[in-house]
């Protein structure tokens, strides 16, 4: 008989284990606090456009996740991003194309690349409560109670997958009951994760824009410079409509980390200033805007993971980019595998 396994996240790495774990016989609840899926490989529609505002494409560089994204889930709508990624630096100079830089595909889907949570999602059949914010854990009887942010009971489970980013991930251990001793140095191998905060802006012009080069997007090297990236959605297919330019504009972090509380109006207002004079274009006022501000938008270093394994003797896991502290999409599948094989036993 299968285990009852709960996991905390519906991000990439969770709804990866959710389905090695389903596959493997198992029950599994995931608990998401928003009502999407997919974590921070999100994506909004608005105005007839739709655009990936956190991770901006994905790539397939191992079997394990090429058989994933090509033969167990459907291919329709999925769509390699065609031009390359140039790079620029803190002056704003544009450097040529890098075949080491656009080594490899760069995958989305037509529909935005939050699909392939969605994708992952609907193959595993697993249960996914939305808009459930899981506050508290307690070990109890040989199981973990979980409880909401109201107290309410969410079950008891004889294992738990935890994949929110590590902060938070401490916190809510912080106000969980768990023996004394795991607890202290779990938490602490979580508190080694440090986090980037950064801003998405998104940027709609009435005509059409091109980048140097016709690239796919510009990336600043030497992180010295305000904008991190410029991404042109127009690259990705049936994104814009005709006659129109959309950019997502993220900001470096540490600009992000010094004007975090800023208002969305000069957060836009800069990005704009910025991408004119990085493409030395006179670009007029953007149409419509969008902002997004990620508290957490990648790490920069990673958890302590081999004290992160000492809750698995009490069923307690982990899954996300904390564990190899940067954010790739493939990499946080590939935790989300990972667990699942320590909690079943397969050989991932």
């Amino acid at each position: 008989m299968g285990h009852r396994i709960a996991i905390v996240g519906a991000g990439l790495a969770g709804l990866a284990a959710a389905l090695r774990l389903t596959e493997a016989g198992e029950e599994v609840v995931v608990f998401e606090k928003s009502r999407g899926l997919s974590g921070r490989a999100a994506t909004r529609s608005k105005e007839g456009c739709r655009y990936d505002f956190g991770a901006n494409y994905f790539k397939v560089g191992c079997n394990e996740v090429a058989k994933l994204v090509f033969e167990t889930l459907p291919t329709e709508g999925l769509t390699r991003i065609v031009g390359d990624i140039l790079a620029f630096d803190r002056d704003g100079v544009i450097s040529p194309t890098d075949p080491g830089r656009n080594a490899g595909a760069r995958w989305t889907f037509r529909d935005g690349i939050s699909t392939l949570g969605k994708r992952i999602a609907a193959q595993g059949g697993f249960r996914v409560e939305n808009g459930v914010r899981v506050t508290r854990l307690e070990r109890a009887g040989g199981s973990w109670q979980l409880e909401d942010e109201r107290g309410g009971s969410l079950g008891d489970f004889d294992r738990v997958l935890l994949t929110p980013p590590a902060p938070q991930t401490a916190d809510l251990l912080e106000a969980s009951d768990f023996p004394s001793s795991v607890r202290p140095g779990v938490i602490e191998g979580l508190r080694r994760a440090e986090y980037w905060r950064q801003f998405s802006v998104v940027l709609s012009f009435p005509r059409e824009i091109s980048l140097p080069g016709n690239a796919y997007a510009l990336i600043n090297e030497d992180r010295d410079h305000d904008l991190a990236w410029v991404g042109l959605e127009n690259r990705k297919a049936d994104r814009v409509p005709a006659g129109q330019s959309l950019f997502v504009v993220q900001l470096s972090p540490r600009w992000s980390e010094r004007h975090y509380e800023d208002p969305p109006a000069s957060i836009v207002s800069l990005a704009t200033e910025r991408l004119r004079s990085l493409l030395n274009e006179d670009l007029p006022d953007p149409v419509w805007s969008d902002v997004q501000r990620w508290r957490y938008a990648h790490p920069r270093t990673a958890v302590d993971v081999p004290a992160l394994k000492e809750g698995a003797a009490l069923g307690l896991f982990f899954a996300g980019d904390c564990l190899v502290g940067r954010g790739r999409v493939e990499e946080a599948i590939r935790t989300g595998f990972a667990a699942a094989g320590e909690m079943t036993g397969l050989k991932v």
